[in-house]
């Protein structure tokens, strides 16, 4: 009977000893912000109970909440590699978080990618970027391959592409965000970033388009869109560049020339 009732309280005291280590922050522990967001303690911490890396910071300076947390931006703007957790997430700019972001215009604009993640445009800020709205069922669809082999060529000199799917011409993309994914990977292959489907002209218009398109924002290259595959390009300060119409093709030579003067190395003076 003593030995039933020992082995009882042994395992009484193994529950009670655990629950202290959760409470206490220890090694195991598994806060309540940690559990709710489905992540270990390093994610946030230092190590667990102690001080704050980049994404502990920006949790506590918004709300309690990941919502519109981009890991790629915040992580360089922290001045860390997106991927470390723990003491190797601690920022390196001690200004981090900034109350305000120092991103160019063109670029200050938080998106959801093609599955509904938070993408903040100023992660590509000192990349070459173009800007296309896309679609699935268009004469210009096409253009897809012709754009994953410039962003295959000019990648690891710093072109990025950036697909915005949008339903404003001909109706030619009524799928859903998972839909228009499987379509561009498995019949163009497509690995260049995709965004989730945006409003890219009239009324409801996102953001980004309307400074893209507005003449108080862009002026030299304003304009409603006219069809599906209107290119922008922007220089590494995120400087819109040039447009060009829906119906030139990525690969002509005016375009290529663009992107190839555009990552030139800068000129010292």
């Amino acid at each position: 009977m003593f030995s039933v009732r020992f082995t009882r309280l042994g395992v009484s005291v193994a529950l009670l000893v655990g629950a202290m280590f959760v409470s206490t922050g220890a090694a195991k522990a598994t806060p309540a912000f940690a559990k709710k967001e489905m992540q270990k303690c390093n994610y946030c911490h230092v190590k667990p109970g102690g001080d704050r890396n980049f994404r502990g910071l920006y949790y506590a300076a918004n709300d309690h909440s990941f919502e519109k947390f981009d890991n790629e931006f915040e992580a360089k703007v922290a001045g860390v590699k997106p991927d470390t957790l723990g003491i190797e997430a601690v920022p390196t700019k001690a200004e981090y978080p900034p109350k305000e972001y120092k991103v160019p215009k063109a670029l200050n604009f938080l998106m959801q990618d093609i599955e509904g993640k938070p993408a903040h445009l100023g992660r590509y800020e000192g990349k070459v970027t173009m800007f296309v709205n896309v679609a699935s069922f268009c004469g210009n669809t096409p253009q897809y391959e012709a754009l994953q082999k410039l962003y295959t060529k000019y990648k690891e000199k710093g072109l990025v592409i950036c697909g915005f799917p949008a339903n404003e011409f001909g109706k030619q993309e009524p799928g859903t965000n998972e839909e228009i994914k499987k379509f561009c990977t498995s019949k163009y292959n497509v690995t260049f970033p995709m965004f989730a489907k945006i409003v890219v002209k009239g009324e409801e218009i996102h953001p980004l388009y309307k400074f893209l398109t507005s003449k108080k924002t862009d002026e030299k290259f304003a304009g409603d869109i006219e069809w599906n595959f209107a290119k922008f390009l922007l220089n590494r300060k995120g400087e819109v560049i040039a447009r060009f119409k829906a119906g030139t093709k990525p690969d002509t030579e005016e375009v290529v020339k663009a992107i190839e003067k555009a990552l030139e190395p800068e000129k010292k003076e």
